[in-house]
C-alpha cells in the first residue's frame, strides 16, 4: 500500500457518492485507529453506562458500528458479553486482531458479526439490556427509511427496561457552511504502517435539503521518491440530526430520550454543544 485508500489525482471523485462516503473512511483500519488514538472520553462514558445497565447473564451489550473494537475490547475486559456489528470488512479484521490480543476469558465474551445496521442480524428472540452506537455511527443513516429500519431494529433488540446509548454531532451551521474551496485542519504525520510522510487536510460541502455533510479528507504524500505530492481523497458522508428532529425520530420508532448530555463528562446539553450524547429507553 503506497497511500491511504480513496481516489487519486488521476480522477475527480464524485463528492456526493454515498456509497463512497459510507465506506472509504474505514478502508485503512490502521490509519483510522491512529487518527483517533487519543479519543478516550467516549470509551469511558460507555464503559460507565455498561457498568450501570449491562449486568446479568447472557449477551449484555450489542454495539452497532463496532469498527476496530476501540470500545468493544474494553467492554469485554470489563467482563461484559458483547456482540459487535459492523459492515466494513477491514474494520472487522482489525477488531479480530485486537480481540485476539485479549486474555482468553475476555476473548470468549466477544462475538463479531458483519451486517448493515439497517438490518440487525440477531433474531427475534434476542433481548439485551444495552445497545450502543458510538462515535457518530448513526450519522450514516441518510434517509428517514434508513433511520426507521435501524431504530426499529434497536427497539426490538432491547429488553423491556433496556437502554439505547449513542452519540451524534450537534449540527454547527457555521462549520458546515464554511468555504468548500479551502482546506482546513492541516496536519502532518507518519502513516503508522507504511511510515510515509503525509499531510492531512479536510473540507466539506453541506446539502441543507438532505442534511448530509459530504466531507473530503485529503492525504498528500510528502516523501514520494518521484518528488510528486501524490494526492488521495477519502470521502465521508454524515447526516446531520437537529435536536428536536432527533427526539421526534426516536419517538416515532418506539424510543424516548431519558437523558441528553452535551459531552461525555455529563455536561448539560446546550445549543453550542459539540455532540449530542443520548441515553434512550423503550416507550
Amino acid at each position: 500500500m503506497d497511500a491511504p485508500p480513496g481516489d487519486d489525482d488521476d480522477a475527480e471523485p464524485d463528492p456526493y457518492d454515498l456509497d463512497a462516503g459510507t465506506s472509504e473512511h474505514y478502508l485503512d483500519a490502521a490509519l483510522y485507529d491512529f487518527e483517533y488514538r487519543r479519543r478516550r472520553a467516549d470509551v469511558n462514558h460507555y464503559r460507565a453506562l455498561a457498568h450501570r445497565f449491562a449486568g446479568g447473564g447472557g449477551i449484555g451489550i450489542v454495539e452497532i458500528g463496532s469498527g476496530t473494537g476501540r470500545l468493544l475490547a474494553p467492554l469485554a475486559r470489563d467482563g461484559h458479553e458483547v456482540v459487535g456489528i459492523d459492515r466494513s470488512a477491514p474494520m472487522l479484521a482489525e477488531a479480530r486482531a485486537r480481540i485476539a490480543r485479549l486474555p482468553r476469558r475476555a476473548r470468549e465474551r466477544v462475538r463479531l458479526l458483519r451486517a448493515d445496521m439497517r438490518s440487525l442480524p440477531l433474531g427475534s428472540g434476542c433481548r439485551v439490556p444495552l445497545v450502543v452506537a458510538a462515535f457518530n455511527t448513526l450519522q450514516h443513516l441518510y434517509t428517514r427509511e434508513d433511520a426507521a429500519a435501524c431504530l426499529g431494529g434497536v427497539r426490538d433488540l432491547l429488553s423491556p427496561t433496556g437502554k439505547f446509548a449513542f452519540d451524534v454531532l450537534n449540527p454547527d451551521l457555521k462549520w458546515l457552511t464554511r468555504r468548500s474551496d479551502r482546506r482546513w485542519a492541516r496536519t502532518r504525520f507518519k502513516h503508522p504502517v507504511t511510515e510515509e510522510q503525509l499531510e492531512y487536510t479536510t473540507n466539506q460541502t453541506y446539502e441543507p435539503i438532505s442534511q448530509i455533510a459530504h466531507i473530503r479528507i485529503y492525504y498528500e504524500r510528502l516523501d514520494s521518491p518521484d518528488g510528486d505530492r501524490h494526492l488521495r481523497v477519502v470521502r465521508l458522508a454524515h447526516r446531520q440530526f437537529f435536536p428536536a428532529e432527533l427526539a421526534t425520530l426516536l419517538w416515532d420508532h418506539g424510543l424516548a430520550i431519558e437523558t441528553r448530555w452535551g459531552g461525555f463528562s455529563g455536561e448539560p446539553f446546550e445549543g453550542d454543544s459539540e455532540s449530542q450524547v443520548l441515553l434512550c429507553t423503550r416507550r
